[in-house]
């Protein structure tokens, strides 16, 4: 089970990506490039991260995407429900409609628990904080990134 979908994946990683880049703004074409997806639906997601303030954009010539504030103040949860929303978080682990406090399913107590301590740290954990735990050579090897390369 995949507790985020490949477009939250693509987004936290493009965030992680542009924090590396020298410059401020990056094309999603290139970014698209060094993150190994597709242009476009790197594009839809990208844009899904400007309503909550995660990224801005700047047009023209030398135009992309930033990152719009500090990355303290942008958390994992932020970025994971900008992409898939957060229904993950309120909903039954077997998926069973109506599974709640009145009419629990046989795991709702324990999945109520564990899922309210994942959401917990997905909002305390910052990319700040992620990119403080990541090497460069882990980085350039995971994401598929090749610093300062276009």
């Amino acid at each position: 089970m995949k507790l985020v979908s490949q477009g939250a994946q693509y987004a936290i990683s493009a965030i992680i990506a542009i924090s590396k880049q020298e410059n401020d703004v990056i094309s999603a074409s290139e970014l698209s490039r060094h993150l190994n997806c597709p242009a476009a639906y790197l594009s839809q997601i990208l844009s899904k991260l400007k309503a909550p303030g995660i990224l801005g954009s700047q047009r023209g010539l030398n135009g992309g995407v930033y990152i719009a504030k500090p990355l303290d103040e942008i958390s994992v949860y932020d970025v994971i429900t900008a992409i898939d929303g957060d229904s993950f978080f309120h909903t039954c682990f077997m998926g069973i409609e109506g599974c709640g406090q009145i009419e629990p399913c046989p795991f709702h107590l324990f999945w109520s628990e564990e899922r309210d301590k994942i959401q917990e740290w997905l909002q305390e954990t910052t990319f700040a904080q992620a990119e403080a735990l990541m090497s460069q050579s882990w980085f350039n090897e995971r994401l598929s990134y090749t610093y300062g390369a276009a």
